[in-house]
């Protein structure tokens, strides 16, 4: 999911352990910078040999000639590779090529793809699939409350609030960060305490509301799953689940959507890109922070209002 500190973690663990490889490299939102025209993935393969090599303005007329001399790099170096958000799997092997990697080199890939599971069964290399959970509720206070209060204990008075905003974010780091951040009250200017309890208060109703007042970054960074859904009924699918069907039974859902949104395979996709889940008794179960983003997307989009 967006925002669950799959970028963070991987820069973590590549900072702690680059010294100890020959060469090192971190290719940052990649799914973004390969979809521009300024920076396509021919771009990325030269700055991908540039950390490798340590050579500057590397020449490659094409993505197979960048492909091929990327090959032959892993083979002989030792190294220590990110690859973040990437959301195709020609990419992938733009980036990585189809031969096995020097055996002690270390190649992590995050993404927000569950299907890469089946993106490595044809490559001979070892690989390990690691799902990122999300927060629980004692995790998420602290985080909210290091935010909000510069420590891991919400201040005196505020308990029950921070608890309630920081359940809503539901164990996402980057909105745990955002909202409290957005919401720091100084234990040392009682007068503001005062004032600020009340707009807290006024922004957890706002955010329990149908309305759902989520930040913009928040929502920018949940959005990028929606957007790079492959289909236009995709999209639709997953608005109208978000509006209408969340917590309906799931066959339920597919037989009367299926006609207009192919929803039974729509309704695949959405769980592979980890919009949307099923609960054990099959009903369809999307995150509130998911929830709201589409709700928000169908506010702003008159048209798409209007046709619903």
């Amino acid at each position: 999911m967006g925002g669950s500190g799959k970028t963070t973690l991987a820069r973590y663990i590549f900072n702690s352990n680059k010294h100890n490889f020959e060469s090192n490299c971190f290719l940052e939102e990649i799914g973004k910078h390969s979809n521009e025209t300024t920076y396509d993935l021919l771009g990325l393969q030269k700055q991908f040999l540039t950390s490798i090599l340590g050579v500057r303005n590397q020449m490659i007329s094409c993505v197979a000639e960048g492909t091929s001399k990327i090959n032959e790099v892993l083979q002989i170096k030792k190294v220590l590779i990110v690859l973040d958000d990437i959301d195709d799997l020609d990419k992938l092997g733009a980036l990585l090529g189809t031969n096995a990697a020097h055996i002690q080199s270390k190649i992590i890939v995050t993404t927000r793809l569950l299907e890469i599971h089946s993106w490595f069964g044809s490559i001979s290399w070892r690989c390990r699939v690691h799902e990122l959970k999300l927060l629980n509720d004692h995790e998420s206070l602290e985080v909210f409350s290091y935010h909000a209060f510069g420590s891991k204990l919400p201040l005196e008075g505020f308990n029950s609030l921070a608890a309630e905003l920081a359940h809503y974010c539901g164990g996402n780091p980057l909105a745990l960060k955002v909202l409290g951040s957005s919401l720091f009250v100084s234990a040392e200017d009682p007068i503001e305490k005062n004032i600020k309890f009340e707009i807290w208060r006024s922004r957890l109703n706002l955010l329990n509301s149908l309305r759902g007042d989520l930040d913009s970054k928040i929502q920018g960074v949940l959005q990028k799953s929606f957007d790079s859904l492959p289909h236009a009924s995709y999209k639709e699918l997953f608005l109208h689940i978000a509006v209408f069907f969340v917590g309906e039974d799931e066959d339920y859902v597919g037989k009367i959507l299926e006609r207009d949104w192919q929803a039974k395979v729509g309704i695949m996709t959405l769980i592979n890109r980890c919009l949307l889940t099923v609960s054990s008794n099959k009903k369809l179960v999307m995150h509130q922070l998911l929830q709201d983003m589409g709700r928000n997307i169908v506010l702003n989009d008159h048209a798409y209002h209007t046709r619903i």
